[in-house]
């Protein structure tokens, strides 16, 4: 009944989300008043949705995906959206309530459920990032201060005496990359890493690789999962985005940044090495033993 109710809340909670992201402006803040109030509308006619036209998936479903008035179809973003951010709130603190490290907390206590709220909100962040870039190709630097914001706020969660490989999501592959030893110093390490590397391809490209808007994102996810994960997620970002760009790059586009926004990308590998990081470098080193 818990993870019903979480994936209740999380659905709401992506219902939200998707409205800040379709009327997000660049020229003001992401949470402006102009941003948040008003009611909701459909995108194709303007009628004002009623209350029971605003319960997220249900209204889709019983609406058969058209808006009441002018039975226009509305478009699978909404319940995706509404579907994933429900899953986060589900997963995650499934996931973490499972790592060797987190057991050493009681599932009950207080830092334990912060953590979990902690990782929600991340996902959440890059949730949103990822719609407003696809849609606009910028990443507001709103969102990025708020991920530092959690990052720093993480490192503090983590309990005392995890200090050696625990903290990350690569497990004990982590001390193959040293600076385990402190929380605090490896955080900061994870978010000089997202600064210097992106700033070295920014220069080297002369912009035309990437954006500071990527490059703001990883110092922030930097802040966030720390080292050496944000070498991993940079890794998995870039394979991912390449993967997805093969069939444009082959019709003879021009590069990766002119084709696809890639925020999303490195939102995805965020996700990848938070849930599957350890088992990835597992089959990975495994490859090589005798």
């Amino acid at each position: 009944m818990t993870s019903f109710w979480l994936f209740v809340f999380g659905s709401a909670f992506g219902s939200f989300i998707k409205v800040i992201a379709d009327r997000y402006d660049p020229d003001k803040f992401i949470l402006k008043q102009s941003t948040l109030g008003g009611r909701s509308a459909c995108p194709k006619c303007g009628h004002k949705l009623e209350p029971v036209e605003l319960v997220p998936l249900l209204s889709f479903i019983f609406l058969r995906g058209c808006c009441r008035k002018c039975g226009k179809k509305i478009g699978f973003s909404y319940p995706i959206v509404e579907i994933i951010s429900g899953l986060i709130f589900v997963s995650v603190p499934y996931f973490l309530s499972h790592l060797p490290a987190i057991q050493l907390l009681s599932l009950s206590s207080l830092n334990y459920w912060l953590l979990a709220i902690g990782y929600i909100l991340v996902f959440l962040t890059l949730l949103l990032i990822s719609l407003i870039d696809i849609r606009l190709k910028i990443i507001p630097d709103e969102a990025n201060i708020f991920l530092i914001i959690i990052g720093v706020a993480l490192a503090f969660l983590i309990p005392s005496g995890i200090t050696i490989a625990n903290h990350s999501f690569t497990g004990a592959y982590a001390l193959l990359f040293g600076f385990q030893n402190n929380v605090l110093v490896n955080h900061l390490i994870g978010f000089l890493f997202g600064i210097i590397f992106y700033g070295i391809l920014i220069f080297v490209t002369r912009g035309r690789g990437m954006g500071m808007g990527d490059l703001k994102l990883s110092a922030a996810l930097g802040a966030v999962f720390g080292w050496p994960d944000i070498i991993f997620i940079t890794f998995f970002s870039f394979l991912v985005g390449s993967l997805a760009s093969l069939p444009s790059l082959a019709l003879g586009k021009r590069g990766l940044k002119s084709l696809l926004p890639f925020g999303p990308f490195i939102a995805l590998s965020a996700l990848t090495v938070f849930f599957f990081g350890e088992k990835i470098l597992k089959i990975y080193f495994d490859l090589f033993r005798g």
